[in-house]
């Protein structure tokens, strides 16, 4: 039994001790594979979320703008005594009236509160 013990380690000792090499080496490639998708994806989470974060900050920047202009418009129109604010006046009336008219739209009138379909 000892002879066969021999010769059964020196033929499969080297095979699997190469077989250990590779599998793990290819252990190691799996897991940097694995790895380096993972920061792709993380990438371009971020880069997409950066550029909703861009969008949002231009949006209320915009917003913010409006606010003032408009606030700056009401500040004239409560002076009410020259030709430019009459005309502010007018471009009130005029916001109100679009305001209106876009509530009316019919894909307004579709997006109700309370309606779940």
């Amino acid at each position: 039994m000892p002879d066969n013990l021999d010769k059964l380690a020196l033929w499969w000792g080297p095979g699997i001790l190469v077989l250990m090499v590779f599998g793990y080496g290819l252990l190691r490639l799996g897991h940097h594979w694995i790895e380096k998708s993972m920061d792709v994806k993380r990438q371009q989470t971020e880069s997409a979320l950066s550029v909703v974060r861009e969008y949002i900050e231009q949006f209320l920047s915009a917003q913010q703008s409006q606010a003032e202009a408009l606030s700056r418009l009401a500040t004239s129109v409560e002076q009410r005594d020259t030709h430019e604010s009459f005309e502010h006046q007018e471009i009130l009336i005029a916001l109100k009236s679009i305001h209106r008219d876009i509530g009316e739209l019919p894909c307004r009138k579709q997006e109700g509160v309370g309606s779940r379909e």
